[in-house]
């Protein structure tokens, strides 16, 4: 399936989905947002709290685009780091990590495709340490919601020895036509931050992210206790990992539907009721969604030229 294929597949996927929730929401009691003082300071600790990780992603960044011989400044991957998150909040298959690849190739010295591999690094450090995090609290304090059930864990079971299968066989038909050198000096460069993940350098990288994904479950706790929800740190991060999990599915901009799902299903599953998850799902789009990217929309435009600017890039 093509680029269009799998943004096709999102687009179906998040309308299905987001319609359901919309759905459902409209058959609970209205929510009520946060008007006591306790609460607003909550609701802007989540606030603060997503900026830190966000900084904290920045520094991250910085630091594998120094590993691959980069030389980014502070404040570019700083403000591109806001620039790509803003970009995938609003723009379909993840259109924000190209702009981040495009406006800090040229000034960081480097080529796209390294710019690349520092984003395939940072996926594959959050994918290892959420895959964990999820496993682990989903079965231990949340009865296991959000795990696959039978047929559904069977289908994805399929579908991964599927890609093994296409691989291997993909790999097999490129030795055969010679083209193995060809492919492995096209993508050296896009897994050189990958393969540089070890030692004292990639436990540096992972103890980095484990502090991100307990910030973010710093965010996630701040707004369950904005709607008066109670999440223990341990549900917070059960939280935070199940939507990350839903993210993975293909879906629209901002990872609309499936991230409300899993919202939803993580609330009900540490015990708050079905008004407390429509409180705490609007507030956590608020926070998720509405600071950053605003803040990545003027960064784009005084910094780099708008839209403009962006298409320069990409040309160039």
């Amino acid at each position: 399936m093509g680029k269009r294929g799998l943004q096709s597949v999102g687009w179906i996927v998040s309308g299905l989905v987001l319609a359901a929730v919309v759905w459902w929401a409209a058959h609970q009691p209205a929510p009520t947002l946060p008007a006591a003082s306790e609460d607003l300071f909550a609701l802007g600790l989540a606030v603060v709290l997503y900026g830190i990780c966000t900084a904290l992603r920045a520094e991250r960044w910085r630091t594998l685009l120094y590993d691959v011989d980069a030389r980014p400044s502070r404040g570019d991957a700083y403000r591109l780091v806001l620039v790509g998150y803003m970009g995938n909040n609003v723009l379909p298959a993840r259109a924000g990590d190209l702009m981040r690849v495009v406006l800090m190739a040229p000034r960081a010295d480097t080529t796209k495709r390294f710019v690349v591999g520092t984003l395939v690094a940072e996926r594959l450090l959050d994918v290892a340490v959420l895959v964990v995090l999820f496993l682990v609290l989903a079965t231990t304090i949340a009865g296991g919601a959000g795990l696959p059930g039978g047929t559904t864990g069977a289908v994805l079971a399929g579908l991964v020895v599927a890609a093994l299968v296409a691989c291997a066989v993909s790999f097999g038909m490129l030795r055969r036509r010679g083209l193995i050198d060809r492919v492995r000096a096209f993508a050296a460069p896009m897994i050189a931050s990958t393969r540089n993940l070890r030692g004292r350098h990639g436990a540096g990288m992972l103890g980095l992210t484990i502090l991100i994904w307990l910030g973010e479950a710093g965010v996630w706790g701040s707004c369950a206790a904005a709607v008066n929800l109670g999440a223990s740190p341990l549900e917070a991060l059960y939280l935070v990992a199940l939507a990350s999990m839903f993210s993975l599915i293909p879906s629209g901009p901002g990872y609309a539907g499936t991230q409300d799902a899993a919202a939803v299903i993580g609330v009900k599953a540490i015990g708050g009721t079905s008004a407390q998850a429509v409180s705490y799902l609007i507030l956590v789009r608020f926070v998720l969604l509405v600071p950053i990217t605003v803040a990545g929309l003027v960064a784009l435009a005084l910094r780099y030229g708008g839209l403009s600017g962006l298409r320069m890039a990409a040309r160039a």
